[in-house]
């Protein structure tokens, strides 16, 4: 629905604790990075070393690992891709 892309291709690859998403081209991660914070109160983490500048990443674990966590993250992405006309 939303659009963006797991950064890993193969599901047995994935991490289970992080979710890496693609930045889709023209997208300024540092913008929606903001929103989330600004308006959600959310912490939405950039990739680090070779992924940095690359992907979103958003951890799986502990109290974020709740159907309510999960519904605000899509919240907040959602309205940040809105605001950059992603959607």
């Amino acid at each position: 629905k939303l659009g963006p892309k797991p950064f890993v291709k193969a599901p047995a690859d994935r991490l289970s604790t992080v979710n890496c998403i693609e930045i889709p081209e023209g997208l300024d991660a540092g913008r929606v990075i903001a929103n989330a914070y600004d308006k959600f109160n959310l912490e939405i983490s950039g990739g680090l070393g070779g992924t940095a500048g690359k992907v979103f990443r958003i951890g799986l674990m502990g109290y974020n690992c709740t159907p309510r966590n999960v519904e605000s993250v899509i919240t907040a992405f959602e309205d940040g891709l809105k605001e950059q006309k992603f959607l």
